[in-house]
């Protein structure tokens, strides 16, 4: 595959602005420029991939995110959006994968509808590489050393992508590729789940294919330190790899959890099952393993692959929306940051030397860690440079707990209010006074009869002149004139009766109704009498306001709505059912009035979350199952010594799935049988292999070779042939037996018909059973090398010729 290009720095970028272009600023050009001349100074390096990681050489700071259905770049450095594109790559809720491969192109998949588009960062106009809707939520973009790749799971193939156009240059796999991850070098590693198999793939070809895992077993594929890692959830075991074959092995007992992003050492893995981060160096002789238990007990949740940059380790908690930020070198929990927005899933990844969380869908604010572990929120809101810019913060040493249920955003605290002075009124015009006080100020006019002055001249304000008050506050303008009832509706309650006093009027407070939100309390909704009726001295003026929050109706609306101002939601899980993470019931009812600061509880049905079934027996896994409200989908045929045992589900425990959904359990009912060996009487060296117990007359029973099957199971366990049995009649120096996989019967023998079944290739566990050949006698006897049995017949002459086929020891 080609390596970088070296495109001129684009002098426009398309901008969120009503034109589809706009020149930059000559700071942000310069500032640019001279990330470019880095970039042309520095040698490509490896990216991870496009699932975690494209950490390309651009060096200013920056990442392109998904906002929405589009695409936008955000740059830390000056905590704004620098460009968004102008057509939408995504529709309503749909998933963006974004890679950037080098200065000039950006990879995007959308994993909801199978398209792979390719952006140039100079327009940001999208150009569409391939389109597979068959493949949608298989599809993946991997990226290193100045090569970039397209996974496709479902069809199994990888194809090279040219960074400048687009072009697709598919790679000649042996076997169906799932999985790919891409070193420094540009060479990808895929792992082929149906044969077990590590793809080695320089620049396009096949170098090497080696067997790392059992037939069909699932497996995470990673990247550390530039080295292909293979984690298999079944084991707990991890294995790095090179050309050469396995390099480190490690024994975890790290089951059925996600392993880090690819990225430098060590490898983490979170564990949803004990709510524990497990970290391995990998590092031969040096690696040293440590386990740490995440905080708030985490048991149960649902955690995304941990990211390993510097001396930390980011892990997404998707259950309470929180990243937990661990030191690993201390293992010490820095902080446990809650991530804003309400999508079921937010993004992490590493670029340009941080680490950036965002929610594509349901929030403006992103945030990013630097290299030492400093946070800040960037809001992408509003325009580029229309915005205030986020404030950095040092990430904490402890956090206080929080609560494991799903909530809603926490609320931003509102800027403070600016204040504005009062004029000096005395003595102009009423009318003239509450004009120069509006609109930054809110005027009362009180009328007052008596006292100097003339008529709708102004004595005096409350607040007097040169008060500093709040934007929108009330003041009290008090003029000579007849007595009337002043305007208070709408003020706060306390702003109302100091009107009316100002007026020498009686006010007279009554709580009524329910506000709709907490900025409506204690605002006067009605007085009586109402405003510009005549009046006396102490005249008694009614007003009536609400001091409770009226509850709304939240049923029907998702369990994390936005509570009114004022109140809080606490959304509650009730198990699974249906239908799902919408509300079923709330306390309060709507109607009923709470105080401010009063709490509604919102009930809802989660999803069923996949509970584990590993190693239990079919009929009780699938209680298991049904009991969690999932459907139970038996798949026999697993070549295993565990018989009636559940040797792998999918979706793995920790899923959470919608109530009666399937999962698949893998087991095998069918067990192997004993293979004995018998021998002729002395001095003849004829042996036989039979799945009978029963002795021939004067035969000697010898050792067993292992275990097969019986020839009639043939089809019941998979990867199992038929042995067929053949015994000389004819030129014989002793009449002896022959053992093959080819039911053709050879020359000087007769047939015997099916002797039994064993293994083609070699499943987990198995060994090769071996024919050796007497030249001298033409005997044929049977043997798994390096047994005892290996070694008598070849002491004896006997030559090793084939392997018949592999048998369970």
């Amino acid at each position: 595959m080609p390596g970088f290009r070296n495109p001129s720095w684009p002098a426009r970028l398309r901008r969120r602005m009503p034109s589809a272009r706009a020149t930059l600023t000559g700071t942000r050009v310069n500032r640019m420029a001279l990330g470019l001349v880095a970039v042309l100074a520095v040698t490509a390096v490896g990216f991870g991939t496009g699932y975690r990681s494209s950490e390309a050489a651009l060096g200013d700071g920056s990442t392109y995110l998904q906002k929405g259905e589009r695409v936008m770049r955000v740059n830390a450095d000056n905590q704004d959006a620098d460009a968004i594109t102008a057509k939408k790559l995504a529709t309503g809720k749909e998933r963006l994968e974004i890679v950037q491969v080098d200065a000039g192109s950006v990879f995007v998949v959308n994993n909801d509808t199978g398209v792979v588009t390719r952006l140039p960062t100079r327009t940001l106009d999208p150009e569409t590489v391939d389109n597979r809707p068959e493949s949608k939520g298989h599809l993946s973009v991997v990226t290193g050393g100045g090569a970039t790749y397209l996974v496709d799971g479902q069809r199994g193939t990888v194809d090279g992508l040219e960074a400048t156009t687009g072009q697709r240059v598919p790679v000649p796999t042996p076997v169906r590729v799932t999985q790919a991850v891409v070193d420094s070098r540009g060479t990808a590693w895929g792992y082929a789940q149906e044969s077990g198999e590590l793809i080695e793939m320089p620049k396009g070809g096949i170098a090497h294919r080696q067997r790392v895992a059992g037939r069909g077993e699932p497996a995470m594929l990673t990247l550390v330190a530039d080295a292909p890692v293979l984690y298999r959830p079944d084991s707990g075991e991890v294995g790095m790899y090179g050309g050469d074959g396995l390099l480190h092995k490690r024994d975890l007992a790290a089951r059925h959890g996600r392993v880090s992003a690819p990225g430098a050492r060590p490898l983490a893995i979170a564990l949803p099952a004990t709510g524990e981060l497990v970290i391995t160096d990998l590092d031969g002789e040096r690696g040293e393993d440590r386990r740490v238990r995440l905080p708030d007990d985490r048991a149960g949740n649902r955690f995304g692959a941990p990211v390993v940059h510097h001396e930390r380790i980011y892990v997404p908690d998707y259950s309470t929306r929180q990243v937990i930020v661990v030191e690993h070198r201390g293992l010490r929990v820095e902080a446990v940051v809650t991530v804003p927005g309400k999508s079921d899933e937010f993004q992490v990844t590493v670029r340009d030397n941080r680490v950036w969380i965002n929610d594509p869908h349901d929030t403006s604010i992103v945030i990013t860690f630097t290299a030492d572990g400093r946070q800040t929120e960037i809001d992408v809101s509003t325009d580029p440079g229309d915005k205030p810019r986020g404030t950095p913060t040092v990430a904490p040493t402890s956090t206080p707990r929080q609560s494991p249920q799903p909530t809603t955003a926490p609320r931003r605290t509102p800027p403070a209010k600016p204040t504005i002075t009062v004029p000096d009124l005395v003595g102009t015009d009423r009318t003239a006074a509450c004009a120069r006080l509006t609109p930054e100020l809110r005027c009362v006019p009180v009328a007052q009869n008596d006292g100097a002055g003339e008529t709708d001249q102004v004595l005096r304000t409350d607040p007097p002149a040169g008060s500093r008050v709040a934007h929108g506050s009330a003041v009290t303008v008090v003029y000579r004139g007849e007595a009337t009832i002043p305007p208070v509706q709408g003020l706060p309650a306390d702003q109302a009766c100091r009107a009316l006093a100002q007026a020498h009027l009686t006010c007279v407070e009554q709580p009524a109704g329910l506000a709709v939100d907490g900025n409506a309390i204690w605002l006067v909704t009605g007085q009586d009498p109402t405003a510009g009726q005549p009046a006396n001295t102490g005249t008694r003026v009614t007003i009536t306001y609400p001091v409770q929050i009226a509850v709304p109706n939240f049923a029907s609306q998702p369990y994390n709505v936005a509570c009114p101002v004022g109140l809080t939601c606490a959304p509650t899980p009730i198990g699974p059912g249906s239908p799902t993470y919408t509300v079923i019931d709330q306390h309060p009812l709507p109607g009923a009035g709470l105080d401010p600061n009063g709490t509604v509880t919102l009930r809802y049905h989660t999803n069923s979350a996949v509970p584990d079934v590993h190693n239990m027996p079919p009929d009780q896994a699938c209680q298991v199952l049904q009991s969690a409200g999932l459907a139970c989908n038996r798949v026999e045929g697993a070549a295993t010594l565990a018989v009636n045992q559940v040797i792998t589900q999918d979706p793995q425990p920790g899923t959470e799935l919608a109530p009666g959904s399937p999962v698949n359990i893998v087991y095998e009912s069918t067990g192997p049988t004993v293979l004995h060996r018998f021998k002729a009487p002395h001095p003849r060296q004829t042996n036989l292999l039979s799945i009978s117990p029963d002795v021939p007359p004067g035969w000697s029973s010898q050792s067993s070779p292992g275990r097969v099957y019986q020839s009639t199971q043939v089809a019941e366990v998979p990867g199992l042939i038929q042995i067929y049995q053949f015994q000389c009649v004819s030129g014989c120096r002793e009449p002896n037996y022959y053992l093959s996989a080819d039911p053709n019967t050879p020359a000087n023998y007769a047939p015997g018909g099916p002797a039994f079944s064993c293994f083609a290739d070699q499943p987990h566990g198995t060994l090769p059973l071996h024919a050796l050949h007497h030249p001298e006698t033409g005997v044929w006897v049977w043997a798994r090398e390096y047994t005892n049995e290996w070694t008598v017949f070849t002491a004896r002459g006997f030559q090793p010729m084939a392997r018949l086929c592999h048998i369970w020891p």
